[in-house]
């Protein structure tokens, strides 16, 4: 499965969240408002209030900057320890991750959360994770969390709605080839599309490895054209 976007593109998903309104969005008119019912109606003093300005820098200019420093150190280590393949070690580091769970970007947390519990071959708790993603995603960045929602089911054996969602990515999509192929063992296990399956897992073979190239294996010793069946 494909790892996650970087930080920008994912606090592009935040803020392209459609009609939701955040109180953070809000946080610089109240206080601006806050402050001048203060000065007009309690004369409050204006060094007070340059004072309870401080906070907008802070906020604004030195929070964004330490975010960005945090996500970038958690997805190198992320990164570098999924390909290792120390995933329970992986899960441990997750879950110190506190500042980037309670306010870095959910969608992109959750959807490593996925890939670590798929991984584990906690498939169930990262089928839950997986939707939950979706659903902090806007739905122009959905492809990538349906695809792994899709090779999660697969892993779970629901087949015919992994088989569903594999078959509404684009053509263009860069999953696309990957969905082919999880297709392709599907119609062979149901008995569906033998010629263009078998041609599709043939194709496939020469480059595949590990589990994906079992499967595949196994699928065409199966599954046999019908000149080798004879």
């Amino acid at each position: 499965m494909a790892l996650s976007h970087t930080f920008e593109e994912s606090m592009k998903q935040q803020e392209q969240s459609g009609l939701t309104v955040e109180w953070k969005a809000l946080a610089l008119p109240v206080s601006l408002g806050f402050m001048a019912i203060l000065h007009l109606m309690f004369d409050v003093p204006l060094w007070i209030l340059a004072a309870f300005c401080a906070w907008i820098p802070l906020y604004y200019i030195l929070y964004p900057a330490m975010m960005r420093k945090k996500w970038s150190a958690f997805e190198k280590e992320f990164a570098r320890r999924f390909q290792r393949g120390d995933h329970k070690q992986l899960l441990e580091f997750y879950k110190q991750q506190w500042f980037l769970r309670k306010f870095g970007p959910r969608a992109e947390m959750l959807g490593k959360l996925g890939l670590i519990y798929s991984a584990l071959e906690r498939h169930r708790e990262a089928e839950h994770v997986i939707q939950e993603a979706i659903e902090a995603t806007p739905s122009e960045y959905r492809e990538r969390l349906y695809f792994n929602l899709a090779n999660i089911k697969f892993e779970l054996g629901k087949y015919d709605a992994a088989a569903a969602i594999y078959r509404t990515l684009k053509p263009s999509s860069p999953y696309r080839r990957a969905a082919q192929t999880q297709l392709a063992l599907i119609d062979l296990s149901n008995g569906q599309h033998h010629e263009m399956a078998r041609k599709i897992l043939n194709r496939e073979l020469p480059n595949a490895t590990g589990t994906m190239r079992e499967r595949i294996e196994l699928a065409l010793a199966e599954h046999p054209a019908p000149e080798q069946a004879l």
